[in-house]
């Protein structure tokens, strides 16, 4: 990380350098806001530190510079005199922070690299909007995600089979598309999910069959196999594969060659095989529901995608993604979302994975009354008695001035709705009915906190 400070006392400056150093923050340091400016046209930083008060270019008017030049650069401003009116003025142009001096370093440490934070999670989103079609498929930055795309770039041109494991939702026929399309095979891409066939017609989609190979067989059918030939065959959820059609699987992967149903002739094939499930297939062999032939016949290569939640530095990419594809596809236009809102979706942990998350902005994109995607468009991810968190209930506690067991012992046991209205009702006789301040309080949306006062009968 490297930090520009800006400040006319000397010491200070060469002080904080040093102990910065110690946090893997690199600081340069100028003297004025003239040399300031100068180090920022020449050089790259991530966020600057300013004093308002300097002799010739003051703070402000170097905030000011950076609000037009380097739009969206994190500003700590810091000033030994205190004034309310300052912090306002420097906020309303735009700076992230302010500090009164003498501070604690750890403090502007810890601001710093806050800021810092926020302003790579909004780059982030900003590239998932800017990103092409063929880069939304395997799209992320995190370390396992980048070991991943370069596995499947290696693996992609061979011929061989892989198989793609992880949770629903976790992309996997988004991988197997990324590998086909890397390649170099000419043919189809087919995807089949082994589930969503009865057993008793998956044989005749998969291999096909000839006229009068049983009643209702009209014509011949040519299967999957032959369709994708030069292509890849998708086999997702392969652990629903029955047995006996294991084996004809087998069959096929090992000679290369199919027969349809009703035929004795074989038909040779030009198919690469991908292969996923989301279940646990080393369980399933010891189990004897999936055959260990079959099992490290399609096993050669190995990608376990991981679950949104081990990849959360992925999901402003992701969200930048989604918006842009959905803001296309309707009427209205979405050009961002809010910070609060990723906040929000960054502590979300996503049982439905990458499905859930592109679900959630899709239903953001379709309901919005904003071209900004705020938290209130996701109250639907907060749990639905998320308000009723410890910290609220112990506050509730206190401000009521009973202990829970108190009241449960006079009045018998509350229900969770008697406990959330009192909560509220509470918070709101605190805050003069002021309703943002309420929200905040309770760490809920302003739309939350009206929804509830109506369904509670709480207005003033």
């Amino acid at each position: 990380m490297k930090i520009l400070l800006i400040d006319d006392e000397k010491q200070l400056g060469l002080s904080l350098k040093s102990y910065m150093l110690d946090d893997g923050i690199e600081l340069d340091v100028a003297f004025d806001g003239k040399s300031g400016i100068q180090k920022l046209e020449d050089e790259s930083y991530e966020a600057v530190v300013t004093d308002l008060r300097m002799p010739g270019l003051d703070g402000m008017q170097v905030l000011s510079w950076i609000r037009d030049e380097r739009p969206g650069m994190p500003v700590i401003m810091i000033s030994a005199h205190g004034e309310i009116q300052d912090a306002v003025t420097a906020m309303k142009l735009g700076a992230q922070d302010y500090l009164v001096k003498p501070f604690d370093p750890d403090e502007l440490v810890l601001r710093l690299k806050k800021a810092v934070e926020s302003r790579r999670v909004m780059q982030k989103l900003q590239a998932g909007m800017a990103a092409g079609h063929e880069e939304a498929g395997m799209i992320g930055e995190s370390p396992k995600m980048k070991e991943i795309v370069k596995l499947l770039e290696k693996a992609s041109p061979s011929a061989a089979t892989i198989l793609i494991t992880g949770e629903s939702g976790t992309g996997k026929e988004v991988a197997a598309r990324f590998i086909h399309a890397r390649s170099g095979r000419t043919g189809p891409f087919l995807p089949v999910n082994m589930g969503a066939f009865p057993e008793n017609l998956l044989e005749s989609e998969l291999f096909g069959f000839e006229k009068g190979a049983f009643t209702g067989a009209d014509t011949r059918k040519q299967g999957l196999f032959e369709s994708a030939q030069g292509g890849t065959l998708f086999l997702d959820e392969i652990a629903e594969l029955p047995l006996h059609l294991q084996v004809k699987l087998l069959r096929a992967i090992q000679e290369r060659k199919i027969q349809r149903l009703g035929s004795v002739k074989s038909i040779p094939i030009d198919v690469r095989i991908l292969a996923a499930t989301n279940r646990d297939l080393e369980k399933d062999v010891k189990e004897g529901k999936f055959r260990e032939d079959l099992y490290y016949r399609i096993n050669v290569i190995r990608v376990r995608l991981p679950p949104l939640r081990e990849r959360k530095e992925d999901i402003p990419l992701l969200v930048g993604r989604f918006i842009r594809r959905f803001s296309q596809a309707s009427a209205r236009k979405i050009s961002s979302i809010s910070k609060e809102s990723l906040d929000l979706l960054l502590q979300y942990d996503f049982p439905g994975n990458i499905r859930e998350l592109e679900n959630a902005i899709e239903r953001a994109c379709i309901l919005a009354e904003s071209d900004v995607l705020g938290a209130e468009d996701f109250d639907f991810l907060r749990p639905a008695r998320s308000i009723l968190g410890e910290e609220n209930i112990e506050a509730l506690d206190v401000h009521s001035g009973n202990r829970a067991g108190e009241a449960e012992s006079r009045n018998g046991p509350k229900t969770i709705e008697e406990m959330e209205k009192q909560l509220i009702e509470a918070a709101l006789k605190r805050n003069a009915f002021h309703r943002e301040k309420t929200a905040m309080e309770l760490g809920i949306t302003r739309r939350t906190l009206l929804n509830k006062m109506k369904e509670y009968g709480l207005e003033p």
